[in-house]
């Protein structure tokens, strides 16, 4: 009981001091980081009770509203060596990418948090449960914490428009519908799967088993270097068909970084792709209807998409959707 206390107390004055700094209905950058502390800091003790929620706060884990408390928080070992965060003062909405152990699997982990008057009013989690290359993650790469200049931003909704162009892009299996820069990285759950002309995987993990040459995966590699736009117009990932309930709740024009949660869908009706004249089967899991609950930010650089990092969950039942109301409507390709 002590103990349980002192943690109170300890992350009531983090947060309570985080919030001094700023105006009094908003929760600055540092204050929100402190949530974003506070919150796996009570995680990691599997103790929700430590946190300062509103009355009706909301709590998803995968697209289903559970209560706060449950879930990973009963089954979290502890935090990896890796996190990635975003925030908007404007909105009171802070995220951050994690690598964490559960019952000694390592895992990715999404956490988005919105702050109301210094309470969380809304927590949204994906977990990636298994990610081999959790353990082992890729370099984060300052780009990330870059202030573009003032006459090179976009705004708020250039910015959204051009992830919808991203989204697109994939859909569409057209990498023109998105403006990507030459120097464009991807990461996936910790897997890097596109890279431009000139770039160096950041990845450090290791596969478990000497790679085939005559699967997806092989494909994906004969693929890497091309850059992002001309990635996609190989048709690698044309068994994405669709994507939909996009939202946006975080949007830093400073940094000129959107992150979004929405689904990307297949239809199964895709089976091969071919590229340098082999033809490669698609993965099994694209074989048949179900769709991808997506977290994914991206950093614009002179209005160019430069870097994508994504956490989701794939192979859910078709149309489960995010779990979230307010998304936009999506779009899907004719059929192939």
């Amino acid at each position: 009981m002590v103990k349980r206390k002192m943690m109170r107390s300890v992350l009531a004055l983090v947060l309570l001091g985080c919030a001094s700094t700023a105006p009094a209905a908003i929760c600055d950058a540092r204050c929100l980081k402190g949530f974003m502390d506070g919150y796996l800091a009570a995680l990691v003790k599997h103790d929700a009770t430590l946190l300062p929620v509103a009355s009706k706060v909301r709590f998803t884990e995968n697209g289903v509203e559970i209560p706060l408390g449950e879930a990973l928080w009963v089954t979290i070992s502890g935090l990896g060596n890796y996190r990635h965060d975003f925030y908007e003062p404007a909105t009171g909405g802070v995220s951050a990418f994690v690598t964490m152990t559960e019952n000694g699997t390592p895992g990715y982990l999404t956490i988005r948090l919105r702050v109301v008057h210094n309470k969380l009013t809304e927590i949204e989690t994906v977990v990636n449960r298994g990610a081999a290359n959790a353990s082992n993650p890729p370099t984060y790469e300052p780009v990330w914490d870059e202030v573009a200049p003032v006459n090179k931003r976009l705004t708020r909704e250039q910015l959204t428009e051009g992830v919808i162009g991203y989204m697109r892009a994939i859909a569409f299996a057209d990498g023109k519908q998105a403006h990507f820069a030459e120097t464009c990285i991807r990461l996936e759950n910790g897997n890097v799967m596109a890279l431009g002309p000139h770039d160096k995987s950041t990845a450090t993990a290791q596969p478990a088993a000497p790679p085939r040459d005559d699967d997806w995966a092989a494909a994906i590699r004969q693929t890497l270097g091309m850059g992002c736009s001309d990635q996609l117009d190989t048709r690698v990932y044309a068994f994405i068909t669709e994507y939909d309930n996009p939202r946006f709740p975080i949007v830093d024009v400073e940094r000129q970084i959107v992150f979004g949660i929405f689904n990307f869908r297949r239809r199964g009706t895709v089976k091969d792709v071919t590229i340098n004249g082999k033809t490669y089967p698609m993965m099994p899991s694209t074989q048949w209807p179900n769709e991808v609950l997506n977290t994914q930010a991206w950093k614009f650089v002179n209005g160019e998409i430069t870097r994508i990092e994504a956490v989701f969950l794939a192979n859910r039942t078709y149309k489960t959707g995010t779990g979230w109301p307010g998304g936009r409507k999506g779009e899907k390709r004719a059929k192939d």
